[in-house]
C-alpha cells in the first residue's frame, strides 16, 4: 500500500467553487487513519491552504509556492524553505515593470503594479523598494501576468536566453490568464516531496500523486504512481500512469477508493 498521497490543489482537489467535497474529506480521513500521509502540493501560498484545514483537519504536510516552502502541519514546523534571491526579484521586476507581478510570501500574494505594492492582508500599499527591503528574504515565488499568450511565451523565451538562474514555468490560469511562475533555482514540487519522504523515511516509490498541470511533472516523474485528472493538461496526461475523472466529479476521491 502507498504510504504518502500527494494531491495538487486547484484543478485537482478543489472544484470550481473552491471547495473540497465532504465525501472526499471522509476518504482522506480514512486513509490517514490507516497511516497514509496526506500532502497538498500547490503553487498557492501556505496560508491559503492552511485555511482549509481549520474546520476539518486533513493535512499532514503542505508543499506551497511550488516547492519553495514545505510545512509540517501536525507539528506546526517548517521543514524546508528557499526564498528567491534578491537579484532575481529586482531583475524580473525591471524586465516586466508594465505587467502585474505577484510577490508571494507564506502569508499573502502581494500585487506589484509598476512601483507600488498592494497588501490586502495589511490593507495598505507601499513602494516596491520599501516592500523589498522589508521582505526580500521572505519572497518564495513571483508570478508575472501577461495579456496574451504570445507575450507570455516571448517573455519565457527571453528569460531562457538571459539564463536567469531560477526555476521558470509557464502556466495558464483560467481563460485569458497567461503567467510565468518563478521560484529559486532547482526548486519545484518534487524537491519539497523529497524533503517529506526523507523526514518520514519513505521511498518515493511508495508515493501516489494526483495532479493536473505541467508544474506537477517533476513529481509525476519521481513517484511510484502518477494520476492525472481528466481536466489536466495534455503533457501531464501523457506521462501519467493512470487517469481519473475531473476535479468537478471527485477525481481524487475515486483514486483513493481505487488504490486504498
Amino acid at each position: 500500500m502507498y504510504k504518502v498521497f500527494v494531491s495538487d490543489f486547484d484543478g485537482t482537489l478543489i472544484d470550481s467553487d473552491e471547495a473540497i467535497p465532504l465525501s472526499t474529506m471522509v476518504e482522506i480521513d480514512r486513509i490517514r487513519k490507516l497511516g497514509v500521509k496526506f500532502v497538498v502540493a500547490t503553487g498557492r501560498i501556505l496560508k491559503s491552504v492552511l485555511d482549509y484545514n481549520r474546520d476539518f483537519p486533513f493535512l499532514d504536510y503542505i508543499i506551497s509556492c511550488d516547492g519553495a516552502y514545505v510545512y509540517d502541519v501536525c507539528n506546526r514546523k517548517t521543514i524546508f524553505k528557499r526564498p528567491l534571491g534578491g537579484s532575481i526579484i529586482k531583475k524580473i521586476k525591471k524586465l516586466y515593470s508594465n505587467c502585474d507581478i505577484y510577490l508571494c510570501t507564506v502569508q499573502e500574494w502581494n500585487l506589484c503594479s509598476r512601483n507600488i505594492v498592494y497588501s490586502e492582508l495589511k490593507k495598505r500599499s507601499s513602494s516596491f523598494e520599501e516592500f523589498y527591503q522589508n521582505n526580500k528574504n521572505h519572497i518564495y515565488k513571483m508570478e508575472v501576468y501577461f495579456k496574451t499568450k504570445k507575450a507570455r511565451d516571448s517573455a519565457f523565451s527571453e528569460l531562457q536566453e538571459l539564463a536567469i538562474k531560477a526555476n521558470i514555468v509557464k502556466q495558464d490560469e483560467g481563460k485569458k490568464k497567461y503567467l510565468i511562475e518563478i521560484t529559486a533555482k532547482d526548486v519545484h514540487k518534487a524537491v519539497g516531496l523529497e524533503k517529506i519522504c526523507k523526514k518520514e523515511h519513505i521511498s518515493l516509490a511508495d508515493v501516489v500523486c494526483v495532479g493536473d498541470s505541467d508544474n506537477d511533472l517533476p513529481v509525476f516523474l519521481s513517484v511510484g504512481k502518477s494520476v492525472a485528472v481528466a481536466n489536466g493538461s495534455k503533457k501531464i496526461k501523457k506521462v501519467a500512469s493512470m487517469i481519473t475523472s475531473s476535479n468537478e466529479t471527485k477525481g481524487v476521491e475515486k483514486v483513493i477508493k481505487k488504490l486504498f
